[in-house]
């Protein structure tokens, strides 16, 4: 993929993205604009999916677990308990990603995912050529951050 097409490819990704996440989680967001970030990125709590095909990297969705539990709660109707929060993080994760894929190869980008990986702590994750970060504001300071992190 030379730059034009990469450029365009990451236009494609956040558009999909910011769709994505307004079809998956019933919650009205307010998106902000993308930006740009260095290397390395800290995540305290998030979920990771990695990309393989047209498109080489990952999807990470990071928040706090009060949002999480907000997320699960506003999807499922009912709270989620400490334990099921892990595991709820990462099947956002692969809703998300598996949306996002979908939409992408509507426009003929073809991609996979892996399976999602949950991150807990201070997990450090460097080693990508670009990072895109999008916040998605869902009231009172509550923000779900998603990082596009892109080998290419």
């Amino acid at each position: 993929m030379d730059n034009k097409n990469i450029n365009e490819v990451i236009k494609e990704i956040y558009n999909g993205t910011i769709f994505t996440v307004k079809k998956v989680i019933p919650m009205e967001p307010e998106v902000g604009a993308p930006k740009l970030i260095a290397s390395p990125l800290t995540v305290k709590f998030g979920v990771l999916i990695g990309f393989t095909g047209d498109l080489k990297g990952e999807l990470v969705l990071q928040a706090n677990h009060e949002l999480f539990s907000e997320i699960g709660e506003a999807m499922f109707g009912m709270p989620l308990s400490e334990e099921m929060l892990d595991s709820f993080a990462g099947e956002l994760g692969n809703m998300v990603a598996g949306s996002l894929s979908t939409y992408l190869a509507e426009l003929e980008i073809h991609t996979d995912i892996t399976h999602p990986t949950v991150m807990k702590g201070d997990a450090s994750l460097s080693g990508f050529k670009r990072a895109l970060l999008v916040k998605v504001g869902y009231g009172n300071e509550k923000e779900l951050e998603i990082y596009l992190l892109l080998s290419q």
